[in-house]
């Protein structure tokens, strides 16, 4: 996404990288040997003659790329096409296909997931309906969906304008449920869409927030509209016409290209083992093709020749425009949302397109109107976007360099810089389920004044200082990377925009999702709890000798304190077990963990109860009264911890 602020955040790699948070564990780049039969580069090169322009020596500055990247991160395989002005410039393959039967990657037959990046295909069969007046994109969607209803939590209606932009305002969700390893598993986009309807969180068109649901739903609509499955129309409208006849939303692969199916590989001890296939179910007009290089170059060609390729025209030309125009931007003097692809600025370019990740692949897509440039990258790798994110903008800064403007702080800053500083928080965030817990790791992105006249924003890979260069607007020092602040109704420093992120807007974090709340008080409670039994070890000799309601008093706060310790150990062990494991179904021991807070109910309040008793007939010592009354202010504390968290056993989906 241009200067890529962070790893971008698709359809599944925020959910692995809130599971490796939330156990503390750190993600090791491991150096692999790349031999040239290990690169697998394509036998078949479709590159053109390289010592001429555009793009001198093209070949040889990818291979290199390739080289120092496969030397330098955890990749298994990758695929790159490249057009210019109507033609594929590039198309190779690096690495391998498939390790057990010795298959190196191909550009014209490996298949690569391509995640999110799916999504394009999807807003291009809307735009499609839009066009034959199938669909008004200002109609509310409930008028498109037959079985189901999104619920009108709020006055304005959710448009297909907002789905476009990913400002329709539900949460996120896609624990238990996000993906799994059987197709048979799998139920109709219909039925998924109306099982799992996200809570509505914002009114329509005031935040980006990515929303995988939203896309699945406008592939539904796809289908009430016209008659036809998802996958039979976008085969025969999109796919067919542009001879894009090695990829598929389908799931299973169908048998005519399975076996060109590039294997998902996570590296184990040194060694790459095989993973299952991604399996995206209802979800899957959000994030489901399998496609090669080859035929995603059709697809940028394209719409980079306004809808056509050959003598197929998938769009007609003012479509194509409408499509690739501004719809949403958080700032206007940042990147926006256009219907369905998003812009970037690289080096004063102008390109659109969308990036995708699943947990096994990592994608991008973007094309460069102005220059009939349109760029495709897919790696197979379990560690991060890093590799996808650095391509296109190391091409554009050898090819379309742009020195980097001095910039200087402006005297006097320092004493506005209080007003900007917080915690801000991605609106993409669930609300009202266990998912909601994920923000006990969500650090978000933390703002604070440097004492040089900068901010200092953190939530990066490293921290970044930006200066002021106008109203609210910073620009990193030492790079091209833009942000904004937006001030609520009351002319306060409110939210948070950046550049390349224009589906994804920040707000201030709420204050009972500070550190404080989140994790320095649950601590403090658990601590508080082993005094408990610390305690009665000492003085359980006691015990025996005291009256009945001092004995009762005591029980109670040992079972607080006990059902306590375990919920947390137990918890923080289902996550350990399972890890990403958890977004293919909420497992048994999980459900059966969450009946442990409302257990703790009855025995707190019965706790607080002998708290107060305590003090009024004075049974005890002041010391040990104190005691017994935090021990029990922990307890209600934690109640209203898990209430906050949504632990409770009701609302683990």
């Amino acid at each position: 996404m241009g200067d890529k602020p962070m790893k971008n955040l698709h359809i599944l790699d925020g959910m692995r990288q809130w599971c490796l948070a939330l156990l503390a564990s750190t993600t090791l780049l491991m150096t692999i040997p790349v031999s040239a039969q290990d690169q697998g580069e394509q036998s078949q090169d479709t590159s053109q003659d390289t010592s001429v322009e555009p793009y001198p020596h093209l070949d040889t500055f990818v291979d290199g790329m390739m080289e120092t990247q496969f030397k330098l991160l955890d990749i298994s395989a990758m695929t790159v096409s490249i057009v210019k002005d109507g033609e594929v410039i590039l198309a190779k393959g690096y690495g391998m296909q498939n390790r057990e039967k010795d298959i190196p990657v191909t550009a014209d037959k490996s298949l690569f997931r391509i995640g999110s990046t799916s999504k394009l295909f999807t807003w291009t069969a809307i735009m499609q309906q839009y066009e034959r007046g199938n669909l008004d994109l200002d109609t509310n969607v409930n008028e498109y969906l037959k079985t189901f209803q999104i619920p009108d939590t709020f006055e304005e209606p959710i448009t297909l304008k907002h789905v476009l932009t990913h400002t329709p305002g539900f949460e996120d969700g896609g624990l238990g449920y996000l993906i799994n390893y059987d197709p048979k598993k799998s139920s109709s986009i219909r039925d998924f869409l109306s099982k799992y309807i996200p809570a509505r969180v914002n009114k329509p068109g005031a935040y980006g927030s990515y929303s995988n649901y939203a896309t699945a739903l406008a592939g539904l609509i796809v289908e009430n509209v016209t008659g036809v499955p998802f996958n039979d129309y976008v085969e025969d409208n999109i796919f067919k016409p542009l001879g894009m006849n090695n990829t598929t939303f389908r799931e299973p692969l169908p048998d005519n290209i399975i076996d060109d199916m590039t294997v998902g590989y996570e590296r184990e001890a040194g060694v790459f083992s095989p993973m299952p296939f991604e399996v995206l179910g209802g979800f899957r007009p959000a994030g489901s093709v399998a496609s090669t290089a080859a035929d995603m170059a059709k697809f940028m060609m394209a719409h980079l020749n306004d809808g056509t390729l050959g003598g197929a025209q998938i769009l007609k030309p003012e479509t194509t425009a409408l499509m690739h125009s501004v719809l949403y931007q958080g700032d206007d003097r940042l990147s926006a949302m256009a219907h369905g692809f998003y812009e970037t600025y690289i080096n004063g370019h102008r390109l659109i397109g969308h990036g995708g990740d699943t947990f096994q692949f990592h994608t991008d897509m973007l094309i460069d109107k102005d220059e009939g440039l349109g760029i495709f990258v897919s790696y197979q790798t379990m560690t991060g976007t890093k590799g996808r994110s650095e391509f296109i903008n190391t091409f554009y800064d050898h090819y379309y360099p742009e020195p980097l403007e001095a910039i200087t702080p402006p005297s006097g800053f320092n004493e506005r810089a209080d007003k900007y500083a917080g915690t801000y928080f991605f609106w993409r965030r669930n609300f009202s389920t266990l998912e909601k817990a994920m923000g006990l790791a969500n650090t978000g992105f933390s703002v604070a004044p440097s004492g040089d006249n900068t901010l200092i924003l953190s939530g990066f890979e490293a921290p970044r200082q930006f200066v002021e260069i106008d109203t609210n607007l910073f620009r990193q020092v030492d790079g091209k990377l833009k942000i904004a602040f937006g001030e609520d109704t009351n002319g306060n420093i409110y939210d948070l925009h950046i550049d390349g992120l224009p589906f994804m807007d920040l707000s201030r974090a709420p204050a009972l999702e500070s550190p404080t709340f989140k994790m320095l008080l649950p601590l403090a409670s658990l601590l508080l709890f082993l005094t408990v039994w610390t305690g009665w070890l000492y003085r359980r000799k006691d015990y025996k000798s005291m009256p009945a309601g001092e004995r009762t008093a005591i029980r109670l706060s040992m079972a607080t304190s006990a059902l306590n310790i375990v919920f947390v150990c137990l918890t923080i062990g289902i996550i350990a077990t399972y890890q990403i494991d958890l977004f293919l179904g909420i497992p048994t021991i999980l459900k059966v963990s969450l009946v442990l807070p409302l257990m703790i109910i009855p025995i707190t309040l019965g706790m607080a109860y002998f708290a107060v008793k305590a003090w009024r007939e004075d049974f005890w010592r002041v010391g040990r009264r104190v005691h017994y009354t935090l021990v029990a202010a922990a307890g209600l504390f934690m109640l209203f911890f898990y209430s906050y968290w949504n632990f409770f056993g009701w609302q683990y989906l």
